[in-house]
């Protein structure tokens, strides 16, 4: 409906989402008693929004040297799209933990998981550095989705989190939770005046945008998101640190928005 309204039409994909997840958490927080914001809301607005703008950012500049997706809309102005980009992106981190409520409650991980990454620390370091270096070295497709498992590599040795009491419960979970997430992310994004496409796998059977086997890739990146979420809730809640989060967000997304344009990879309907 808002995408009938000239002045809205661009920017329903943001609309929609911040909508969405004003509903999903308040029913997670009457059936689980998890909310991003109630009782925490200083904590979410100053640490946990930039955190998730710049997440996604990282996964945009590993983008650039092998493109997978690109941006199109009616957004002329730079400046436009650097503040859509920021209140869009801003959603990636409560969208993926939002989902991970539904099905499980507050996120855990198998004793044993947890170990293994800080046993093998600097193996799961170097790994995640690898998958991020791959896509400025190689163009094929299949090869550089181990970006999706860089954050989480890299952080995983030093994260204290919750063990679950099943590792198939935990499994269940975050493929389900990945799935819904990246259904409705899709859903919402094919609808949008302002969206991306993909440049991967043009031949494959699509569901919306995404060619359907893209979707697996949901689920490493639904572990990154949970993972960096858990760590983000142990950085202190002052207004220094907040001015510098913010700081980098607009500033790298100001510099990638623009690296976007000049290469094609942000075009105007």
């Amino acid at each position: 409906m808002l995408g009938l309204i000239p002045p809205l039409a661009d920017y329903t994909y943001a609309i929609l989402w911040w909508g969405l997840l004003l509903v999903v958490d308040r029913y997670n927080n009457q059936r689980r008693g998890l909310s991003l914001w109630n009782g925490r809301f200083r904590h979410f607005l100053l640490i946990t929004l930039p955190t998730s703008v710049l997440l996604w950012l990282l996964f945009e500049l590993m983008n650039l040297p092998a493109p997978q997706w690109r941006y199109k809309g009616g957004l002329e102005n730079i400046h436009v799209q650097v503040l859509f980009g920021f209140i869009a992106f801003t959603t990636v981190i409560p969208i993926m933990v939002e989902s991970y409520w539904l099905f499980a409650g507050r996120f855990c991980l198998p004793a044993r998981f947890s170990r293994w990454f800080y046993k093998w620390r600097v193996l799961s370091i170097l790994t995640g550095l690898v998958f991020a270096a791959i896509p400025f070295f190689n163009e094929k497709f299949w090869f550089n989705q181990g970006i999706w498992l860089t954050p989480a590599l890299i952080l995983l040795p030093f994260t204290t989190i919750r063990k679950c009491a099943s590792p198939t419960i935990f499994v269940r979970a975050l493929a389900l939770s990945a799935l819904l997430a990246g259904f409705c992310w899709e859903c919402l994004n094919y609808w949008s005046r302002t969206h991306w496409e993909y440049l991967i796998l043009p031949n494959t059977v699509h569901l919306f945008q995404m060619p359907v086997p893209g979707y697996l890739g949901f689920i490493p990146f639904a572990l990154t998101a949970l993972v960096v979420y858990e760590q983000q809730l142990r950085i202190p809640v002052k207004f220094s640190v907040a001015i510098l989060l913010y700081a980098a967000s607009f500033v790298v997304l100001y510099l990638l928005t623009n690296v976007y344009v000049h290469r094609g990879l942000w075009l105007l309907n």
